[in-house]
């Protein structure tokens, strides 16, 4: 009888410290998270000025998704080598350089998140990424032939003078890893790749409901999915946000510009 009182006990401890244990992980992921955020949105802006304000790339070749691409020449100017090495710290391409992949996952990476839920089973054949840059910053150019804005190749480089409100325009976000729950649910199963380079749809909410989200002075943000989305799914925008709102947040360097388009 006395060892079945102790069990109970036991079991009702348990069953109280769990939940709160769980509440102070979330909390040190998430201070974790916006620390990280506020070292990159800085990062950024330190390679920016000696860049002669341009800022680094969201990737290298449009497409990004293994280890030789991220570690490639082509890829020096990309957010995941050019800002690490800011800091100092090792970038991605170090990682791969130095035969040491796997250490991409730990906490030798300073743009890894202890909250992201990282797919065991992909961790050494592409880098996935728990953060992403904002890729509605940098546009694609116009295509010669046609006329239009061009569907393929690298886009142009962006020069962060022409970030008209850096207070309230996205830099870095959370981004969302191959099988974490889903922020919204109008976000997709494919939205959340791992990529470098992500919008709003992108958006995870890692820590009681919300995700971090960086912007381009350098504050950091707790938000939830509905900050960003509609219900159908598009990026929370129209024309008279700029005068209207201003607590509103914006994708593009002009925030006059749709970045549902």
């Amino acid at each position: 009888m006395e060892m079945l009182v102790v069990i109970a006990i036991i079991t009702v401890l348990a069953a109280i410290a769990y939940p709160v244990i769980g509440r102070v992980r979330s909390n040190a992921n998430k201070m974790a998270a916006v620390t990280i955020m506020k070292n990159l949105a800085a990062a950024s802006n330190n390679y920016a000025a000696a860049h002669n304000g341009v800022i680094a790339a969201e990737d290298a070749t449009g497409k990004d998704d293994d280890w030789n691409s991220a570690a490639a020449a082509a890829a020096e100017t990309a957010w995941y080598n050019a800002l690490p090495r800011q800091m100092p710290a090792k970038s991605v391409a170090d990682f791969v350089k130095e035969g040491k992949t796997a250490d991409f996952y730990t906490k030798q990476n300073v743009i890894f998140l202890p909250g992201a839920q990282y797919p065991s089973k992909e961790k050494l054949t592409k880098p996935l990424f728990a953060i992403a840059m904002n890729t509605k910053l940098h546009r694609r150019g116009i295509d010669p032939n046609t006329g239009k804005k061009s569907l393929t190749g690298l886009k142009a480089d962006l020069n962060i003078s022409t970030i008209q409100l850096p207070t309230r325009t996205v830099l870095f976000l959370e981004r969302g890893l191959p099988g974490e729950k889903r922020a919204h649910a109008a976000i997709s199963k494919s939205d959340y790749s791992g990529s470098c380079k992500g919008n709003a749809q992108a958006f995870v909410a890692r820590y009681t409901g919300k995700g971090s989200i960086a912007f381009f002075d350098g504050h950091v943000e707790e938000l939830v999915a509905t900050n960003l989305l509609t219900a159908t799914g598009l990026t929370i925008w129209d024309s008279t946000m700029v005068s209207t709102n201003q607590s509103a947040i914006f994708w593009t360097a002009d925030p006059k510009e749709d970045p549902n388009n």
